[in-house]
């Protein structure tokens, strides 16, 4: 009877530890957050800030051709910060007011030292954008900023973002090469 006694209890020792995520630590943290992006800037071909053109980003992404600011951000992401296996989508309205659906963007780790970066450089759902996302390594303060990539002859690109400082732009800003 107490070989029986002393299998429960190791039963019920495990349960405990598995359902209080001890065991579990070594597991991939899975989550999905939304963000709303609201914070506009201008940023030139460098990255670099272009204050003197943040109005007209303002208004070129409020555009009814343009619906980026107030747009809805939700990204599910799968980071294992044991093996630094980690995936991520980000799936939003369309930014096309005349075209009512959702997006998906499917993003790849950027590999940012501090927190867990991902992006998708001009992906199919919006060829003319960069789309990101990081989260803290304590897994807290989502972040996504879009991109929008302006004609080279306009001199500068408009990020909009979910946070006021929003990400690093400047990795990013430059035009690809095509």
């Amino acid at each position: 009877m107490s070989s029986k006694r002393s299998v429960l209890a190791a039963m019920s020792f495990a349960f405990v530890l598995c359902s209080s995520g001890a065991i579990a630590a070594d597991a991939p943290v899975t989550g999905k957050v939304t963000v709303k992006l609201e914070f506009v800037r201008a940023v030139q071909d460098n990255g670099s800030p272009d204050p003197a053109h943040d109005k007209a980003c303002t208004e070129q992404l409020s555009q009814p051709t343009s619906k980026y600011v107030g747009m809805p951000v939700t990204t599910s992401y799968s980071i294992d910060a044991k093996t630094l296996i980690e995936s991520a989508t980000s799936t939003f309205p369309s930014p096309n007011g005349t075209k009512p659906i959702q997006l998906s963007a499917k993003l790849s780790p950027l590999g940012v030292a501090g927190v867990y970066a991902f992006g998708a450089f001009k992906p199919p759902a919006l060829p003319d954008a960069y789309v990101l996302f990081q989260i803290g390594t304590d897994f807290k303060n989502p972040v996504s900023t879009f991109l929008v990539l302006n004609p080279s002859s306009t001199g500068y690109n408009c990020s909009i973002s979910s946070a006021k400082g929003g990400q690093a732009v400047a990795n990013f800003a430059a035009p690809a090469k095509d």
